[in-house]
């Protein structure tokens, strides 16, 4: 089982100057929350789809998913590309028949 985390917004319609994925929440981005919610087992890998262009990512601490989390900078022009474009790049990962879970980052307060 794998998870697939669309978090290649703009924030366009939030009213903060980062895109709200990387809003803090708890001291941490909202996206590490959505992320630690899914990361849970039995999911083998978590995929953040990122922007192509996404400078923000690397500035935080990923180091609590211990090597699980794998961002993939293929973000499409909609939360729908996205999802789509991320399931296109993981293709060598993740089998035919294993399933992938897919949980928007805007979205953290998820529960186990």
């Amino acid at each position: 089982m794998f998870a697939l985390i669309p978090a290649a917004g703009s924030g366009s319609r939030a009213s903060s100057r980062a895109p709200k994925q990387y809003a803090l929440l708890a001291g941490r981005p909202m996206l590490w929350h959505a992320i630690r919610a899914v990361c849970v087992p039995p999911v083998q890998a978590v995929f953040a789809v990122l922007a192509p262009d996404d400078k923000t990512f690397a500035g935080h601490d990923w180091s609590a998913f211990e090597g699980r989390l794998q961002p993939l900078y293929c973000g499409g022009a909609s939360r729908r590309d996205s999802v789509h474009n991320g399931l296109l790049a993981t293709m060598d990962a993740v089998d035919a028949a294993d399933w992938v879970l897919v949980h928007d980052a805007a979205r953290p307060c998820l529960s186990s």
